[in-house]
């Protein structure tokens, strides 16, 4: 690498060349290669990272100086040709010289790394190299160097390109995050709903199932609609669904029908288009009453009155979702948020008290939470969630509010059946824009979004507040918090670090295996943060994929040295939705790999249940792409509800790890222990390799085996350490 001197000026264009320093490849290499870093502010093109290949240091230097009186200005650092397979990735537009020596070679393997940045090729000989030629190479377009205005037309005009294919990517990210919380609700709603197609069931909520006594949700696929109904409501319906078919106006009618059991019913249901998982279905909508027999009637009598009369009924006096958004739009204060509120550990607390137990702790919280917001609006999102607004004279002043009213909250006790119970209320929230009164339902929906990211993380009574993404790009930008800074500084200075822990066969499996672990440095005594401390903030600020592309090549570069010596070892490496998310992963990954000369069986790539819940085609679409490339998959910290197995059975995955969570409290409560067991059976059943976390004992170990769990990991076996050196010999 040298440094140049200053040329005669023998461009083709004008020089006015910017200060900084240029490097020049080797003379074999024969072609100078440049990066661009646009900082400055450039109008709509602002921020650009920009790549220039070219012969000579002098035509790198005059088209930089043709873009920079276009406008563009540029902050130059230097780069060699043999980094441009790396340095492609973090640009956005590449520009080059069609008279490159390796141009023929090189181009298609850039545009593979990195299919979402254009090439633009600047051509001297128009009658040797046609554009035809450079289109077939992958080029975006073909230039004449004897027209540089239509060189920098075509720049913006990618730049443009770049700029719409950003927002389309956030735009579906924000949808596949909006379908996820419909679904949500839908599941919480009191609400009988269901979605049809072709006259088939395909999906249903809990109480539309619990309506029609269908007690197996996996019983309701492909069972038609009309075997729920009367002859004559079957034969309306059968006419509604053909109007419905023809014009898509939503229509309601009356019906009669019975359930799976027996018992009669009685209601409206309304027909309204629908998309489902990408398919376009009807959605049936069911308000109905039971007609009740003498039997069922004494039933109902029972279980009113096993109910205490003291319960209180706050929910009366709540807000309609209407009046409450308008409400909240008309409240003043210097700062405003909008914060949802959920009962802790619901399902567990019905398993426990029953259902009717559960609503009445759900009622209890309810008129705590009223109490506590004295005359502030609210409104009940289902039978054990709330919204709610909260007021002061910044972020910080409303995060204390809250934290507050999170600790108020958390003195209820009741009792229940004869048992204490202290309920807790997990709170999640969203800064309201004092001047977009029309944003404040989607502002819900993200508080909503960030209660359920928080409480996924398996703390009980947490209280948590989204941080808005910077607009702009991110990396010009002051951080918005210190954690960004952190991840930033890290970013830059490659600061992460990455541990491994084995991953232990309970069936005599031999091999090397172990899962990597992400922690980065805070700049404090040596200090680390774990990824639940950093990792959703850097998905949120748009920085998430430049942390899973160093963690894979850390990952593959030390798994290289390590079967270097000898070691049969493969590694499992965790994943973000962003990579999940992101069309050119899959293609860098290959290159990567391939370029490591690994085989394919050596690693293993891991999402969470989380992410593939709340991108369930996305995920599928990507596990599918990496069998497709014949590597195996994980899918970690599943769940033992029924929606764990459902999703397990929609993403294409050979490894499932549990939830930690669950396992620590297989000691202690023997129904968790139960579940974990049945769930391991479940998996083995659906052809999956279970591997259970945070094995601490010797007794759990030997209950872990009994179950059938094919791996286990855990503080018991070996922490994770900087080194692969644990001895799996002594497990053989």
């Amino acid at each position: 690498m040298v440094t140049w001197k200053t040329p005669r000026s023998t461009s083709r264009w004008p020089i006015n060349r910017p200060q900084g320093i240029w490097t020049r490849a080797t003379p074999s290499q024969g072609c100078w290669l440049t990066f661009k870093d646009m900082t400055e502010p450039l109008s709509q093109y602002a921020p650009v990272r920009l790549l220039i290949a070219e012969i000579s240091e002098n035509d790198a230097h005059a088209c930089d100086s043709l873009l920079r009186d276009a406008g563009i200005a540029t902050r130059t650092r230097a780069v060699d040709l043999p980094m441009a397979l790396a340095s492609v990735n973090e640009a956005d537009l590449l520009v080059a010289n069609s008279e490159l020596p390796d141009l023929q070679q090189l181009l298609p393997n850039l545009i593979e790394s990195a299919p979402d940045v254009p090439v633009i090729l600047v051509n001297n000989q128009t009658d040797t190299f046609t554009t035809t030629a450079g289109l077939k190479l992958g080029a975006a377009d073909v230039v004449p160097r004897s027209d540089p205005d239509r060189l920098v037309l075509v720049i913006k005009r990618e730049l443009e390109n770049i700029s719409r294919a950003h927002l389309l990517s956030q735009t579906r990210r924000a949808l596949a995050e909006a379908e996820q919380r419909c679904q949500l609700l839908m599941d919480s709603s009191h609400a009988a709903v269901a979605y049809v197609h072709e006259g088939m069931h395909i999906h249903a909520n809990a109480r539309y199932l619990e309506l029609f006594g269908i007690e197996d949700a996996d019983d309701l696929p492909g069972l038609p609609l009309m075997d729920l109904l009367d002859q004559h409501s079957a034969d309306t319906l059968k006419s509604a669904l053909k109007k419905f078919r023809n014009d898509g106006e939503q229509t309601t009618l009356e019906f009669t029908g019975q359930s799976t059991q027996g018992g009669a019913l009685a209601g409206s249901l309304t027909l309204s288009g629908a998309e489902y998982e990408g398919e376009t279905c009807i959605q049936v909508a069911i308000q109905a009453a039971p007609v009740k027999g003498a039997k069922q009637e004494k039933v109902a009598e029972a279980t009113q009155s096993s109910v205490p009369a003291v319960a209180p009924t706050a929910s009366n006096n709540l807000l309609p979702m209407t009046e409450f958004l308008g409400a909240v739009g008309s409240m003043e204060g210097d700062s405003k948020a909008i914060f949802t509120a959920e009962v802790d550990h619901f399902s567990s607390l019905q398993s426990e008290y029953g259902i009717a137990g559960a609503a009445e702790i759900a009622r209890h919280a309810e008129h705590s939470l009223r109490e506590a917001l004295k005359r502030r609006p609210l409104t009940q999102l289902s039978g054990h969630q709330w919204a709610f607004p909260v007021t002061g004279t910044d972020r910080d002043d409303i995060m204390t509010t809250a934290e507050n009213l999170s600790t108020r909250l958390g003195t209820l006790m009741l009792e229940v059946g004869g048992k204490t119970v202290r309920p807790t209320l997990s709170l999640g929230g969203a800064s309201l824009d004092a001047h977009a009164s029309d944003r404040i339902e989607a502002n819900m929906n993200q508080a909503f979004a960030t209660l359920r990211s928080a409480m996924d993380e398996g703390e009980s009574q947490c209280v948590a507040m989204h941080a808005p993404a910077p607009e702009k790009h991110h990396e010009h930008l002051e951080p918005a918090s210190p954690i960004m800074r952190l991840i930033n500084e890290a970013i830059q200075t490659n600061s992460f670090k990455l541990l491994f822990q084995p991953i232990i066969s309970l069936r005599g499996d031999a091999d090397e295996h172990y899962e990597v672990f992400l922690r980065m440095a805070t700049g404090e005594d040596g200090g680390h943060m774990t990824p639940s401390e950093f990792l959703r903030t850097a998905v949120d600020n748009g920085v998430a994929d430049k942390i899973d592309r160093w963690v894979v090549l850390q990952s593959i570069k030390q798994l290289v040295a390590h079967r270097a010596k000898g070691n049969d070892t493969r590694l499992t490496i965790n994943l973000t939705c962003t990579s999940v998310n992101d069309p050119a992963f899959l293609q860098w990954l290959g290159v990567a790999i391939k370029a490591a000369r690994l085989p394919s069986d050596a690693v293993i790539f891991q999402i969470t249940e989380q992410d593939a819940s709340t991108y369930p085609r996305e995920t599928r679409k990507f596990m599918e792409g990496l069998n497709k490339m014949h590597y195996r998959t994980s899918l970690s910290r599943l769940g033992l509800g029924s929606k764990s197995m459902e999703l397990v059975g929609h993403i294409p995955t050979d490894f499932v790890k549990l939830d930690g969570e669950n396992i620590q409290k297989m000691g202690k409560e023997p129904r968790t222990a139960e579940a974990v067991a049945q769930t391991v059976t479940d998996l083995q059943g659906a052809g999956k390799l279970t591997i259970v976390p945070m094995v601490e004992s010797a007794k759990m170990l030997s209950a872990l085996w009994q179950a059938g769990a094919n791996y286990v990991q855990g503080q018991y076996l070996q922490e994770p350490t900087a080194s692969m050196d644990y001895d799996f010999s002594i497990d053989g």
